[in-house]
């Protein structure tokens, strides 16, 4: 059994990908099975096997103590830690190869706090892995993209799990874009001069710059910039790389990065 976490920010395309990658498994002839983990989510695109919404729901408890919306998640979100041996058992009586587990959207609540290492710690087979769902519309400003790597790399420092990068929504960003976010990776003084160019001459900005190259150069150094797969959850694009390195965590292990 191998359990693969999504995880992104509001509007990155995650569910949606968790959705387009079980069918692209399923039609491969992997026996893949859904978790919803979001509890105050309204529509799935997918069919979950376990919904987290049957033991607890956000609307229902914001009802109840009359709490607002992130309180209420807040609160689901917590509550599924007295529940987490519950929901293993359910988990790993499923007996399918791949687990797919859709986190939170608001992945600040859930990745910040104590209480989503704990589940994602407690849900984890032996062998588990991190998607970070990146939207490629915000990264393709430089400072969108240092932005979305430094979530990556906070993700990663919080669940301490092997973790695959992905770009998200490249249907949305022309070839030129694409080429360029992905250059931004592979040579950091790129990403450095395309941010001095956004930035302007005022005294603020220039403060900001500097502390920015300084993030860029610690992103560089760690090597989270150098692994970035670039996906369609609505096209399938780059569905085949993602599980290819997928496949390598799976089989081998591999930990925070992956062979070319």
């Amino acid at each position: 059994m191998f359990t693969v976490f999504f995880v992104g920010t509001a509007g990155s395309g995650k569910t949606t990908l968790v959705s387009t990658f079980s069918e692209w498994l399923e039609r491969e002839g992997y026996d893949v099975a859904i978790v919803n983990l979001d509890p105050a989510v309204d529509y799935l695109p997918y069919l979950a096997d376990i919904d987290v919404r049957d033991i607890v729901s956000a609307r229902k408890l914001a009802k109840k103590y009359k709490l607002g919306p992130n309180a209420s998640i807040l609160a689901a979100v917590d509550s599924l830690i007295v529940n987490a041996d519950k929901l293993r058992e359910m988990i790993f009586s499923l007996g399918a190869t791949y687990i797919l587990i859709d986190t939170p959207g608001q992945m600040e609540i859930f990745a910040f706090r104590g209480s989503g290492p704990m589940l994602i710690s407690r849900l984890s087979a032996e062998r588990s892995a991190i998607v970070f769902v990146i939207d490629s519309v915000y990264a393709r400003s430089p400072s969108g993209f240092v932005s979305s790597m430094l979530l990556s790399l906070s993700t990663q420092f919080r669940f301490n799990k092997p973790q695959v990068n992905v770009l998200n929504k490249i249907d949305l960003i022309d070839a030129q874009t694409l080429e360029q976010i992905l250059s931004w990776c592979e040579e950091p003084e790129e990403l450095l001069n395309a941010l001095k160019l956004e930035s302007s001459i005022s005294t603020e900005q220039k403060l900001e710059l500097a502390l920015t190259e300084k993030i860029t150069e610690i992103i560089a150094t760690i090597g989270m910039t150098s692994r970035l797969i670039p996906v369609s959850a609505k096209t399938g694009q780059g569905l085949d790389e993602l599980y290819r390195v997928l496949h390598q965590i799976y089989i081998g292990g591999l930990d925070y990065d992956y062979v070319e």
